[in-house]
């Protein structure tokens, strides 16, 4: 298989290109912005995703099999103040790089997110409902509104095949571009190598537990999602696989946690002292610099009809941190590891 890859220096991008290799795909990534922190045996097409024609240029150039969307701004500030911009990147650059799929036959994955969802929970009830791959989406934030503006577009686009892959609180190693690994609490589920990078150095590691915090979530291992993602490139609801019903799927972990309890786990799992882990109000700096930006407060997703699908099961939150911190030992003893 021939697979284009955007967002080749990111962190899901990366770990589906490690794995892709690893099969013997022929990748070709996407580049915008720092190049890969070291030499690479894959191809790099340098690519704005705001210049609609170069993204029709470089699909009809390369002429993949399948192409798998990473790409994506993650900043939700510039977000908010740049609509425009982002939205050409992000919506408009979809559509651009879907029609290009559909011109020379290439299957499309697109990568989305659990933040289509609001993650409110009905009152009276104090765990949320699972959303279903068809449950219908309700963003509270810009970010969520493209990821959910470019499925619709997708969907609706004749002559395309194409697969969208929901992914949620992702962590794992960026394996072509350390140093860009985001180390900084937040308020969305994003926060485990904050927790690992200040437990593993003795430091304690503030939790945020609001208010406005996404709270509860599926923590995901990006080298379990890149497998995922690289069964959905090649997936075809006709060849003996059973289908969702829908071309979307859920493609996170296969467990939901809060936020403090992940910590917790977290602490197990690196062998780390778990009296480090302190539970604290959202930074009141923070609170007012996201004062007009809602954020998911608890996004419970069924992932079972995308295991079925896919033919496996995505890891639990044990799992999945086991499987890390291996990862996490091989890297650092290595000192280098090759994308």
């Amino acid at each position: 298989m021939r697979l284009y890859v955007t967002g080749g220096t990111g962190l899901v991008g990366s770990n589906i290109i490690r794995l892709a290799r690893q099969r013997g795909v022929e990748i070709i990534a996407s580049q915008y912005g720092p190049e890969p922190e070291w030499r690479v045996d894959y191809e790099l097409d340098p690519l704005n995703l705001a210049d609609h024609e170069a993204i029709r240029a470089s699909i009809r150039q390369h002429k993949p099999d399948a192409v798998i969307h990473c790409a994506a701004i993650l900043d939700q500030i510039f977000m908010f103040e740049q609509r425009e911009l982002c939205w050409s990147i992000m919506v408009d650059g979809t559509r651009a790089l879907a029609e290009a799929c559909r011109d020379v036959g290439a299957r499309l994955v697109f990568v989305s997110s659990d933040w289509v969802f609001d993650g409110l929970v009905d009152e009276g009830e104090s765990t949320p409902r699972p959303y279903k791959e068809t449950s219908p989406p309700n963003p509270v934030n810009f970010y969520g509104v493209m990821k959910l503006a470019s499925e619709r577009e997708l969907a609706a686009m004749d002559g395309l095949n194409c697969g969208v892959g929901r992914l949620a609180g992702v962590y794992g190693l960026n394996y072509a571009a350390p140093s860009l690994a985001r180390k900084e609490n937040g308020l969305g589920f994003d926060f485990s190598i904050y927790v690992i990078d200040r437990l593993t150095a003795g430091l304690t590691a503030d939790v945020w537990t609001g208010p406005k915090v996404n709270d509860v979530a599926h923590p995901t291992l990006a080298s379990d999602c890149a497998d995922m993602l690289l069964r959905l490139a090649e997936h075809d609801s006709q060849g003996g696989r059973v289908d969702t019903g829908s071309s979307i799927f859920h493609c996170c972990g296969s467990e939901a946690i809060n936020r403090l309890d992940l910590a917790h786990q977290i602490a197990a799992a690196f062998a780390a002292d778990p009296a480090l882990i302190v539970p604290t109000p959202t930074d009141q700096a923070v609170l007012e610099e996201y004062r007009h930006i809602g954020i998911p407060y608890r996004t419970r997703m069924s992932t079972e009809r995308t295991a079925l699908a896919l033919g496996r099961r995505a890891f639990n939150v044990r799992e999945g941190l086991a499987a890390f911190r291996e990862e996490w030992d091989e890297f650092w003893n290595c000192g280098v590891v090759t994308a």
